[in-house]
């Protein structure tokens, strides 16, 4: 079948055997760009201002970088290695590497699922803010309709001042927080409760809102012309996205970062007398793993996917140091732009950084607030929602084209002739589409917090843990260690690509510990009286956090048991033992020479046929697939391969 032939064309051992039917990267360069766009880490924006404040300032940059150099650097290259060795997906890859945890990639995809559905309501918002942006120029009207009071009566209701004034800290509605953008009588709060009609509570769906609807409608359009051309239309887009977010970015810091008092802010985190004290507390050293996983999107399959399009001899070890060197230039950036806007606004008005500074999405609504305090306020602040708008489709992208190159991998030849890659596309936005409605309606705001707060405690955490025990310990890292060194030629990438993967066997643990840790805090009294007032709200939010994992144990136990039934006559041991075992091994050594024979006789008729086979590789491939200049029918290359192996 061609869809098992393809699955072998993809691997390794024989150097005849080059990539076949499935697409690969035009160029190095686009999955550099294209990862780097994934490791952008937009939460990184909004979470460590407010963690840097809390934890000792540098101490927990300290914390930050040694997590990245120790735990996110082995992690990294094992999920793109996994992924370049298969040639595949999520889903097929976890079932080559170790057949009992394929469920770990079907719980990647349901949890990038219902992320992307979550995130679109997020990035909605932003796009309804660029919408007044504009709206505020062409009907020329001083000022923000979220920051200003004056010039948008149609967004007040009652007494309003504006969302800069600094409030008494007894009256603030968020702790330690003294700007009045969570205020019920601010110019913000009115705003979002004009632009977001909300029910009385979450039981209540109420309406669908139309302004919400035709914003997702618009993320999900955008989402499909990115992915429908296959993975080099992918590279192309996010190459010019994120080029132009880079330039936002860099507008930004450029501006803030010579601001009178943001040297002076700095200046004091960097001269904290206990920072090495700090060091010391376990709280700091958790909060900052947990963030750097969450910032580098491990867990959800991207990299596993992205890097399944590399060519097998590509040197993925020396890709990921410089993914991690683009990871901390982009978090430096990061930090500076807000620190420095955070340090002028505290100089100017004699506050506290830890007064004005939140986490999470409510540090979005700040930063918006904080560009009042500076000139060309609507400039900036379109600045700004541009290059978050940018950074989060690009996210956005990625994940999608995961599902899709998922359903591509699994359909086959014959389905892929019915189902070409335009058509799946539209099929995975439009179920996209449908499934973030929910969102659109007037109880959506409570079920996005519902929602957002249960995931976080664990799933993704949980996710990781087996995705390090199916490969570490199952597969073995050192079995992945000797497939790089087939894969790579440098001998000095492979070792060290061999030394980083031993160190995961140590990193297992570190996942679920956080897992436990965070359910240990659990409260639900932190959420709105709106969701507390329903009472399947709990119990609901707790089915949210549980489903993605499902997977993996349903098909763990189905595999185990079927396992359990075949041939009788081998013993109950080796039975279960052929459902941890990786097929990798068996499907290589059985059709090596199936392979090999193939080959030579295409060699032998391709001095008589090449242009015909040529011509015929490329319209006769799958609809929606394209025969690459590295498939075997290109016979001129081989020849070639084969000529320098036999010498």
């Amino acid at each position: 079948m061609w869809f098992e032939d393809r699955s072998l064309s993809n691997m390794k051992l024989s150097s005849l055997i080059i990539e076949e039917w499935r697409d690969i990267w035009s160029s190095k360069g686009e999955f550099i760009i294209v990862t780097l766009a994934y490791l952008f880490g937009f939460t990184n924006l909004l979470n460590i201002p407010r963690l840097i404040l809390d934890n000792g300032g540098i101490a927990f940059l300290i914390a930050y970088l040694i997590s990245l150099l120790l735990i996110i650097l082995p992690i990294l290259l094992l999920e793109i290695s996994i992924g370049q060795l298969t040639g595949r997906g999520p889903i097929q890859t976890f079932y080559n590497i170790c057949p009992v945890f394929k469920g770990i990639g079907i719980s990647q995809i349901i949890f990038s699922i219902i992320l992307m559905a979550m995130m679109t309501r997020f990035l909605g918002s932003i796009f309804l803010y660029i919408f007044h942006l504009f709206w505020t120029i062409t009907d020329d009207r001083s000022g923000l309709p979220w920051l200003n009071c004056k010039n948008f009566p149609e967004y007040q209701f009652g007494n309003c001042f504006e969302s800069s004034t600094i409030l008494p800290s007894n009256i603030s509605n968020f702790s330690q927080n003294r700007l009045a953008t969570f205020n019920e009588d601010s110019a913000f709060e009115q705003f979002i409760n004009i632009i977001d009609i909300s029910s009385e509570s979450i039981s209540q769906i109420g309406k669908i809102q139309i302004n919400w609807l035709i914003v997702q409608c618009i993320i999900w359009f955008l989402i499909f012309c990115s992915i429908c051309f296959g993975v080099r239309w992918l590279g192309k887009i996010i190459m010019f996205s994120l080029s132009m977010s880079l330039i936002l970015l860099f507008i930004l810091f450029g501006k803030t970062f010579l601001l009178s008092g943001s040297f002076q802010l700095f200046y004091d985190l960097f001269n904290e007398n206990e920072w090495f004290e700090r060091l010391k507390e376990w709280q700091l050293w958790k909060k900052a793993i947990e963030q750097v996983i969450i910032a580098t999107g491990l867990g959800f399959g991207a990299f596993c996917t992205l890097g399944s399009y590399n060519k097998k001899s590509n040197n993925l070890v020396k890709d990921i140091f410089f993914l991690l060197i683009g990871h901390i230039i982009f978090v430096s950036l990061q930090i500076f732009f807000v620190l420095s806007l955070v340090g002028h606004i505290s100089n100017k008005n004699g506050l506290s950084p830890i007064e004005i500074v939140l986490q999470g999405e409510n540090q979005f609504r700040q930063i918006l607030v904080y560009f009042s305090f500076i000139s060309y306020t609507k400039i900036f602040t379109g600045i700004f929602l541009f290059f978050a708008s940018l950074t989060l489709l690009n996210i956005l992208f990625i994940l999608s084209f995961g599902i899709l190159a998922t359903i591509e991998d699994a359909l086959g030849e014959k389905w892929s002739r019915c189902c070409p890659r335009f058509t799946i596309s539209l099929l995975i936005c439009c179920f996209g589409a449908a499934s973030s409605i929910i969102f659109a309606t007037q109880s959506g705001k409570y079920i996005y917090e519902l929602a957002s707060g249960y995931l976080k405690y664990s799933t993704l955490m949980v996710i990781l843990f087996f995705e390090l025990v199916s490969v570490a310990w199952i597969y073995g890292s050192h079995t992945l260690g000797l497939d790089i060194r087939s894969m790579i030629v440098s001998t000095i990438s492979w070792v060290i690509g061999h030394c980083l993967l031993y160190i995961n066997y140590i990193l297992t643990p570190i996942p679920i510990a956080i897992a436990v840790i965070n359910l240990m805090g659990y409260s639900f009294a932190k959420y709105s009286p709106q969701i507390k007032s329903w009472s399947w709200s709990e119990w609901t939010g707790i089915g949210i956090a549980i489903i993605p994992l499902l997977p993996i144990l349903l098909w763990s136990l189905m595999v185990i048991l079927k396992s359990c039934n075949y041939t009788p006559r081998t013993p109950l041991f080796m039975r279960l033992s052929m459902a941890f075992h990786s097929p990798l091994r068996n499907q290589l050594i059985k059709r090596n020479e199936h392979q090999s024979s193939t080959v030579h006789h295409r060699l032998m008729n391709s001095g008589e046929n090449t242009n015909q086979n040529t011509h015929s590789s490329s319209h006769g491939a799958s609809t929606g697939y394209m025969l690459l200049p590295q498939a075997p029918l290109v016979f001129n290359k081989i020849n070639h391969k084969l000529n320098k192996t036999l010498i």
